[in-house]
């Protein structure tokens, strides 16, 4: 049942930006700071003098603040996308990036300059530049939107301020960690981060996969976990040295929890494999910045925590065929393998050996005047 206001009181007050207004049609109509004016506002728009857009000073539209916007871009657009959850999460991270940045601004306060000026800021902050091109697309999204729903007369042409140069596939390749590197990585690393690094290998797992991994995924030999992202589930064959990792960290949490419970502290992981100082699962950002603390102990370029995925498939690459490697990566189109293949000169230079071999077959081919020249020499 919708709440009824008196007559004598029959505006509502928005203490963000000090002004009365009534709610027409799902939108505000924002009357003023003063009260007494406010109401006289109201009802020569009761009686159509006043037209239901906004206020004849202060246009509603102009009021709008940006994570206003947001969220109500948010809650429309998620029936356009097609897996709504995935995309709803990617959005709120790069959205939430901007509003950070710009705490209260309104809508009507945001121009092309100020957009440079943030692109300028993600470059100074060195963030990636796909990252910067999510954020800025994620802007132009929401500014779209308000335009095409009439939100805002006229949205700045954000456009103006190109994306960042991105390299194409194969025209730049990424590193990937050495046998070296890894066995360092490896030594170097506590229970959990080695747990953590040898799953990332032996399974493809990827840190949002280490915060959704529980006991129950795991089995004796084998571990089975659907991927957020694509949905597709895969089990796995644990290494012998994985499943050391797994037994040893599981021993070490019973014998936590029982210290802590001996001294009336109890704790619990959730049913959750890696959890933080906190009982928290880990985030992404966590096993980032542990990551990096661990490749400056262990003396080893740190290329992110996520590279050993790439070190995962180009290690498949190399023993399976395409569609064996879609299915340990849990991919769901062929393509993707692409960009997480690396394979490095060495494995060519192979491959091109091989291939002599069955083309001209194990034997030296020799031209006429080498034979001649063989047959002087004999002679």
């Amino acid at each position: 049942m919708a709440r009824s206001r008196s007559s004598s009181n029959p505006v509502s007050y928005h203490r963000y930006t000090g002004q009365y207004y009534v709610t027409r049609a799902g939108r505000r109509v924002y009357l003023g700071t003063d009260k007494e004016e406010a109401i006289r506002r109201y009802h020569e728009l009761g009686l159509g003098i006043l037209p239901a857009t906004g206020s004849a000073a202060q246009p509603a539209t102009s009021l709008i603040s940006l994570k206003d916007l947001a969220n109500r871009f948010l809650t429309a657009q998620q029936a356009n996308w097609r897996n709504p959850e995935t995309t709803l999460k990617c959005y709120q991270g790069w959205l939430h990036r901007f509003l950070r940045d710009h705490r209260g601004m309104y809508v009507s306060e945001f121009t092309v300059e100020r957009f440079a000026q943030w692109k300028l800021s993600l470059k100074k902050r060195r963030f990636a530049a796909e990252s910067i091109n999510h954020y800025l697309s994620a802007v132009r999204a929401i500014f779209r939107f308000a335009e095409d729903t009439g939100l805002v007369d006229k949205s700045p042409k954000l456009r103006r301020v190109k994306n960042e140069q991105t390299t194409g596939i194969g025209s730049k390749e990424k590193m990937i960690y050495t046998e070296s590197q890894v066995r360092a990585l490896l030594q170097h690393a506590d229970t959990q981060m080695r747990t953590m690094i040898l799953l990332a290998l032996n399974c493809g797992f990827g840190p949002k996969d280490l915060h959704d991994v529980t006991w129950d995924d795991i089995g004796e030999d084998r571990i089975t976990l659907p991927r957020s992202k694509t949905g597709i589930c895969q089990t796995y064959r644990l290494w012998p040295e994985t499943e050391k990792a797994i037994e040893h960290l599981k021993s070490e949490r019973a014998d936590k929890m029982e210290r802590l419970l001996k001294r009336n502290r109890l704790r619990s992981d959730r049913g959750h494999v890696f959890v933080t100082y906190f009982w928290k699962p880990w985030s992404k950002d966590a096993i980032a910045t542990q990551f990096r603390r661990l490749c400056a102990l262990a003396n080893v370029p740190c290329y992110g925590f996520y590279r050993l995925r790439h070190c995962a498939a180009t290690a498949m690459s190399m023993v399976a065929s395409p569609h064996v490697q879609r299915r340990f990566m849990r991919h769901s189109q062929l393509q993707q393998q692409v960009t997480y293949t690396h394979v490095p000169d060495a494995e060519v230079d192979k491959a091109v050996l091989k291939a002599k071999e069955k083309l001209l077959g194990q034997s030296s081919i020799t031209s006429g005047q080498e034979r001649n020249r063989e047959s002087d020499q004999v002679a």
